[in-house]
């Protein structure tokens, strides 16, 4: 018996027992479908698996290079990964880098020395000077003074409308009540 009869006895031993389970059409269906799965692992699986199942006769200059390459790649994208999903970089000269440092220099408050503000002498001007205060708040300051008498204690500045902790904490440090 040669290897042709071989083929062609196993052929249709096969084709008969296909037949029995499923028509023509679902065969095809589920060559199809084989297929697709098969072609999903190899995507899923990357190079790794394509050249496992077909590993190149010699490795080329190209692939080793490449390979190189896609292992430095990955190397910095966990190390980035694992600082901040969310972080990019900016170039040292970009605009958004000199906007942070001229904001950071002539922040409200960096010159005032701490303690420096009376509160219950103060004008709106030295108010206004106070980081987070402006002259609407700085006026509501006055107005409540003017209303409530005397602060006796400088906490009490959280009950102006539009001071909350958050704000309270920035401007405390420059404030006194004498």
């Amino acid at each position: 018996m040669s290897l042709k009869e071989i083929l062609s006895q196993v052929k249709s031993k096969t084709k008969s027992a296909v037949l029995q389970l499923f028509t023509p059409k679902e065969f095809k269906a589920l060559l199809m479908f084989l297929g697709v799965g098969f072609a999903v692992l190899l995507f899923r699986g990357e190079k790794k698996l394509f050249y496992t199942l077909y590993p190149p006769s010699k490795p080329n200059e190209l692939a080793i290079r490449e390979e190189r390459n896609d292992s430095l790649f990955a190397a910095l994208s966990a190390k980035v990964i694992n600082e901040d999903s969310l972080k990019f970089s900016l170039p040292p000269d970009s605009i958004l880098i000199k906007e942070k440092d001229y904001i950071a220099e002539h922040k409200k408050g960096k010159d005032l020395p701490l303690h420096s503000i009376p509160i219950n002498k103060a004008d709106a001007d030295a108010f206004a000077k106070l980081p987070g205060v402006g002259k609407v708040t700085a006026e509501r300051i006055l107005t409540y003074r003017s209303k409530r008498g005397r602060f006796r204690d400088v906490r009490e500045v959280m009950n102006i409308q539009g001071i909350g902790e958050k704000k309270f904490k920035e401007m405390a440090q420059y404030l006194r009540l004498n």
